[in-house]
């Protein structure tokens, strides 16, 4: 058996797409790839699937990256180095690319990064969603569709489970204030200047290819596979909605459909949820036990602030009007990861216990 954990993995390896045929059959999309598609963020965790999907279409899309490291794309993909929070690099890229349809999913992704670098995640997530609203607004002028990517962080604490009509009162955090800002500029841009735009909220997306490892789910595997107890940041019962990475580009891509059906209204916002929340705590023991490591005790460390105690979002409008719900339950998700994670650390087997 192979103990050996590279700190450095050789390869990217591949995962497996969802099943994409109700999306080849979908009329609304069947000339997607005689368009021109603008994926923002294109090279992020979030951004690869969906970038990995549109190529599966034979979709081949322009992406607009801050940076760009890892060789994991399709080959088809044109690549755009730009910052969103420079407004010449935002009009730049929107004016050559000239999208029929948009994905916008790049932003400063993490809430620890967001409360130790307030500006950086403002400018990202603040400056950068006004200044490509505004290239999309001058530039932009064949839209057909924007899909905005938010966040259930929007709704900020309430007792309750947030729906679409919840308020917005997310302004406790950094993060969440700065998401919150881009949300309601993306609101405002939509009903101002009559931008089909349509907002995208959901919960806490995990899956095959997260490399931030200050997130819970690929820290967690991560630790484990070093054989060490893994860290949580909070007291381990903030609770969340977990959606795997496949849900939330199906749901992405039933968004759009939607939208160029005209079911949709210019900034009409869209929930995405998982079927029951779960509290850190919860999350650490379920990939503890896919891993087999019931040794490995975690360690709270306790040192998250302001962030929300509990978050669930239904989805009855998903539901009802899109066919939407998700298809991958936590226990399945975490042993796709667990599995894509171990392959990513060229191991053959998991490590015995230290």
């Amino acid at each position: 058996m192979s103990n050996r954990l590279a700190s450095q993995p050789a390869s990217f390896p591949d995962y497996p797409l969802e099943d994409l045929s109700e999306f080849l059959q979908d009329p609304s999309l069947s000339e997607l790839n005689q368009q021109s598609v603008l994926v923002t963020g294109g090279t992020g965790f979030i951004g690869s699937h969906l970038v990995r999907t549109l190529d599966a279409m034979g979709v081949r899309p322009s992406l607009f990256v801050l940076d760009y490291e890892r060789q994991t794309l399709p080959a088809g993909s044109s690549i755009y180095h730009g910052n969103l929070a420079n407004l010449h690099d935002c009009l730049r890229i929107v004016g050559r690319v000239n999208p029929e349809i948009v994905f916008h999913l790049a932003a400063q992704p993490l809430v620890d990064t967001a409360m130790d670098s307030v500006i950086d995640t403002m400018e990202s997530n603040v400056r950068g969603a006004y200044n490509f609203l505004e290239a999309c607004r001058n530039v932009g002028k064949r839209i057909k569709a924007i899909v905005w990517i938010s966040t259930d962080k929007v709704y900020g604490d309430q007792p309750d489970a947030y729906d679409e009509s919840s308020p917005l009162i997310g302004f406790d955090h950094p993060y969440d204030a700065s998401k919150l800002c881009g949300d309601l500029l993306a609101q405002t841009y939509a009903r101002a200047f009559q931008m089909p735009i349509v907002i995208v909220r959901s919960g806490n997306i995990y899956g095959e290819g997260d490399l931030h490892w200050d997130r819970l789910i690929p820290g967690t595997i991560r630790s484990a596979l070093f054989g060490k107890p893994p860290l949580i940041r909070s007291n381990g019962l903030l609770k969340r909605d977990y959606i795997y990475a496949g849900d939330i580009i199906r749901a992405y891509l039933k968004t759009l459909s939607a939208a160029l059906q005209g079911k949709l209204a210019a900034g009409a916002a869209i929930n995405f949820g998982a079927m029951q929340s779960h509290t850190v705590l919860d999350v650490v023991q379920k990939i503890l036990t896919v891993m087999e490591r019931p040794d490995l005790a975690p360690v709270i460390q306790d040192h998250a602030r302001n962030e929300i105690p509990e978050q669930h979002v239904t989805f009855d409008f998903a539901r009802t009007v899109l066919g939407w719900e998700p298809s991958v339950d936590l226990e399945r998700g975490i042993q796709k990861s667990v599995d894509w994670y171990t392959r990513f650390f060229n191991l053959d087997e998991m490590p015995e216990p230290l």
